[in-house]
C-alpha cells in the first residue's frame, strides 16, 4: 500500500455513513457506545453536519475516521467554543501508516478555520501527546462502594421518572451546581431535550429520575446499569443537602439490589456534596482520576477572550494598579500582555522569545490556564516551566488552581 492508495474526505453519502458505522462495529464491537454515539450525532445533534466527520478511504473503503463534536464550555464566566474529537478508529490492518495523523491535521485545520478556542478529547493514554494535547481537566472521577455498605434510609421524598417537562427546573439545578466549577460545560435546552428524547448523554445511555418534596423538584439523577460488572452507575446529580442525599442513596441501593447489582459507581465530581456522603460511608475514590486532553489553538486569541477575567483578578489583588508588559515566553514565540494601571490594553503575538521572565512549555501551560495545576506544582514537575521569582505571585494571581468538572454537553 502506498500513500496514493488512500484518499481523505468528509462523509458525503448514505453509503459513507453506513461504512463509518461499520468501522465503529469492527473496531469497537457490535452495538458499542461508539456506534450508538455516531448514530446519535448524525441523526440528532442540532449543529453537526457530515462535514464534521473525517475519514480516510483505501480504494473506496473507509478504513479510518474521527469526528468533530462542537460543544461549549465556560471558564470563569467566559464562554469558550470547543472542538471535541470523538470516535477515533482505524481498522487493525491499516494502523501505523499515518492515517490518523492526516485526519487529526484536517481536524485541527477545520477547528482553526471555524475559530474554536480549544480542542479536547477524552482519548486513550499518551497517543494524543504527539498532536500537542496535554492532560488538563479532571475526567472520569470515580467513587466506588458496595451497595451493602449503604444504610437503609427513610425518606418521604417522592421519586419518579424524569420527563421533558422537568427540563427547565433541572437546568436551573445544574447551573446552580456548576457555579463552583472554574471550567464547566454549557448544556442548552435543546441539548437537554435531545438527551431526554434519545436517552443518551455523550456515549452513555441513561435513565433519569426526579426527587420531589411537596410537588417541587429538589434534585434529579441520571443512572446506568452495567450488568456485566454488576454495577449501578450514577452519571449525574446536582448538589443536594444531606437529607436529599440520603433519599438518593436509598433509591440507588434499592434499584441496584432489585437488578442484581453489587456495587455503586459514582461518576459525579469529587467536589459534589453527594460524593462527600459516599466517602463518609466508605466509598473509594480513584485518585488521581483520568483527565481531558486539551490543545490550545491560539494562545493570543484565547488570552484576548479571557481578558475580562484577567482584569478582574488584577483588580482584586495587590496588582490592581499594575503597569507592565508581561511577556509569556512559549520558547518559539511570545504572547505579550500590555497592562496599564491594572487594565489590559493590548495582547499580541511576538515572533521573538528573548524575555525569560516567564518561560513556559506551551503544552504544559494548558494545565495552568485551566486551573488544573498550580504554578508551583508545574515548576516542581517540569524543568522547562520557569518563572522569575519577582513574577511568581503575579502568575499565581492570574492563574489560580481551581476545581472544574465537565458534564455531558451532547
Amino acid at each position: 500500500m502506498t500513500e496514493e492508495d488512500f484518499t481523505f474526505q468528509h462523509l458525503e453519502t448514505d453509503d459513507d455513513v453506513e461504512q463509518n458505522l461499520e468501522l465503529m462495529r469492527e473496531v469497537f464491537g457490535q452495538n458499542s457506545d461508539a456506534e450508538n454515539l455516531v448514530k446519535d450525532l448524525i441523526h440528532h445533534h442540532p449543529t453537526m453536519t457530515l462535514k464534521d466527520f473525517f475519514v480516510n478511504k483505501h480504494h473506496g473503503k473507509i478504513v479510518a475516521g474521527l469526528n468533530l463534536i462542537p460543544v461549549k464550555w465556560n471558564i470563569g464566566g467566559v464562554p469558550l467554543k470547543i472542538a471535541e474529537m470523538g470516535c477515533v478508529a482505524t481498522l487493525a490492518e491499516y494502523r501505523h501508516k499515518g492515517l490518523q495523523r492526516k485526519l487529526v491535521n484536517e481536524f485541527h485545520r477545520q477547528a482553526t478555520e471555524q475559530e474554536y478556542d480549544l480542542c479536547a478529547i477524552e482519548g486513550i493514554p499518551y497517543f494524543y501527546r504527539q498532536f500537542g494535547y496535554e492532560y488538563a481537566l479532571p475526567l472520569n472521577e470515580r467513587a466506588t462502594i458496595s451497595l451493602d455498605k449503604i444504610p437503609e434510609y427513610e425518606s418521604k421524598l417522592k421519586i419518579r421518572s424524569f420527563t421533558e417537562k422537568d427540563i427547565p427546573e433541572a437546568m436551573r439545578l445544574l447551573l446552580q451546581a456548576q457555579k463552583k466549577f472554574y471550567v464547566h460545560s454549557i448544556r442548552d435546552e435543546q441539548i437537554w431535550k435531545i438527551q431526554q428524547e434519545t436517552g443518551m448523554a455523550s456515549a452513555d445511555k441513561f435513565e433519569g429520575y426526579v426527587l420531589e418534596k411537596d410537588g417541587e423538584m429538589v434534585a434529579y439523577i441520571r443512572i446506568r446499569g452495567k450488568p456485566e460488572g454488576k454495577e449501578l452507575i450514577l452519571r449525574e446529580a446536582p448538589d443536594v443537602d444531606r437529607h436529599t442525599g440520603k433519599a438518593i442513596l436509598n433509591f440507588l441501593k434499592d434499584t441496584g439490589k432489585q437488578r442484581g447489582f453489587e456495587t455503586l459507581v459514582s461518576h459525579i465530581s469529587y467536589y459534589d456534596s453527594l460524593t462527600e456522603q459516599l466517602t463518609a460511608l466508605g466509598a473509594v475514590k480513584s485518585v488521581p482520576p483520568y483527565a481531558w486532553q486539551i490543545r490550545v489553538i491560539n494562545y493570543a486569541k484565547l488570552f484576548q477572550k479571557m481578558k475580562p477575567l484577567f482584569e478582574k483578578r488584577l483588580a482584586t489583588s495587590i496588582y490592581c494598579h499594575l503597569t507592565e508588559r508581561l511577556n509569556f515566553n512559549f520558547y518559539r514565540y511570545t504572547v505579550q500582555v500590555a497592562v496599564e494601571d491594572g487594565a489590559i490594553t493590548e495582547i499580541h503575538k511576538l515572533d521573538s522569545s528573548e524575555d525569560r521572565t516567564i518561560r513556559v512549555n506551551p503544552q504544559v501551560f494548558t494545565q495552568l490556564l485551566l486551573g488544573h495545576r498550580s504554578r508551583e506544582e508545574l515548576e516542581m514537575t517540569y524543568p522547562d516551566f520557569i518563572i522569575h521569582p519577582n513574577h511568581k505571585n503575579l502568575v499565581d494571581v492570574l492563574f489560580p488552581k481551581l476545581a472544574s468538572h465537565i458534564h455531558s454537553a451532547y
